[in-house]
């Protein structure tokens, strides 16, 4: 049984913000009830630290805001019926203020507060009060995901790229293993591991493009890279699905096939290599010295030239951007 390094690091964070909370809610007489600071632990705390500020923010708005109209309204209403003028109030309010993102915190506050009415005395000071309670939450929590558990979005995209790599230069190894060699065909990738460490790619990059890494971001040319990849991804399985339509034997003689395989994993590790003719005879020598079908033959010459331009341009993006130096030294 494996475990998911993911969840187990976002379950220690959740745990070690809310042993932090907790141990500061009790040493300071200041917070009166212990519910505001975990809620907002429990709301606040998330995989990626940029969602964990606004998480923030919005928890500490939400909740200004909804104990502030709450308590209005509980001067003239309360139960369900004050529940709902609150909500009346309260979503066009965060609307027009662009605070949507606290209109969950600010009606369950609502709820909260109005029914159950005698749970506190709701005025001014026990608003401010709750306020204060949820900001030690909030700054708590950021502080152990800042602290303990850093996020860094660049070297997570590094490594999601270098699986990608890694797994398509094992499956061009297998293909050539199949031509050289004899041995058996390889399957198809799954696509579903691709798809994911692709969408996982494009997350990754969205939430730098919105956080303070963003110049290196652009250094780095990931969005340019993210968009070859999709591009790679996309020509990849269309590539596979020809090669599962040909015959399981390894083709006879030289031919195409092997110089394609050459050239893709020349792409794949940044290597220039030799572009494979787009001359159509050999394919079609091959498909008569192998009756393999021609036309699956042909739409695998032309499939590749997409994957290959792709696979290409990730290998000059890959290497690192000239300095100064270097480029005054070659002068």
């Amino acid at each position: 049984m494996s475990v998911n390094p993911q969840l187990v690091r976002n379950s220690l964070k959740l745990a070690t913000a809310a042993f932090f909370t907790a141990a500061v809610a009790s040493w300071c007489e200041r917070v009166e009830f212990l519910w505001y600071p975990l809620m907002a632990v429990v709301i606040v705390v998330d995989d990626n630290d940029d969602q964990t500020l606004q998480a923030a923010s919005a928890r500490v708005l939400g909740t200004v805001v909804g104990g502030l109209v709450t308590f209005v309204v509980h001067t003239v209403l309360s139960g369900w019926s004050g529940v709902l003028v609150s909500m009346l109030i309260l979503l066009p309010l965060l609307r027009l203020l662009g605070w949507q993102s606290a209109a969950g915190t600010a009606a369950l506050l609502s709820v909260m507060f109005l029914m159950i009415p005698t749970h506190v005395a709701l005025n001014w000071e026990y608003v401010v009060n709750r306020a204060l309670d949820t900001v030690v939450g909030c700054l708590i929590a950021i502080g152990v995901g800042l602290l303990f558990w850093p996020r860094n979005g660049l070297q997570q995209l590094e490594q999601a790229e270098a699986g990608l790599r890694q797994a398509l230069a094992r499956q061009l190894q297998a293909y050539g293993r199949w031509v050289q060699q004899g041995e058996a065909r390889p399957q198809p990738l799954p696509p579903a591991p691709l798809t994911e460490s692709l969408l996982r790619m494009e997350q990754l990059v969205l939430q730098e493009q919105r956080g303070p890494r963003q110049g290196e971001l652009r250094r780095r040319r990931w969005p340019q890279r993210l968009m070859l990849w999709q591009s790679a991804h996309h020509h990849w399985l269309q590539w596979e699905r020809l090669m599962a339509h040909l015959p399981e034997g390894p083709p006879t003689g030289p031919g195409p096939i092997a110089a394609s395989l050459q050239a893709l994993a020349d792409r794949l590790a940044g290597r220039p290599g030799v572009r494979p003719s787009q001359d159509p005879r050999p394919w079609q020598e091959l498909a008569q010295r192998n009756r393999w079908p021609l036309l699956v033959l042909l739409s695998l010459a032309e499939e590749q030239r997409p994957l290959l331009s792709s696979l290409g341009g990730l290998g000059r993006l890959g290497q690192p951007p000239r300095t100064r130096a270097s480029d005054q030294g070659r002068c």
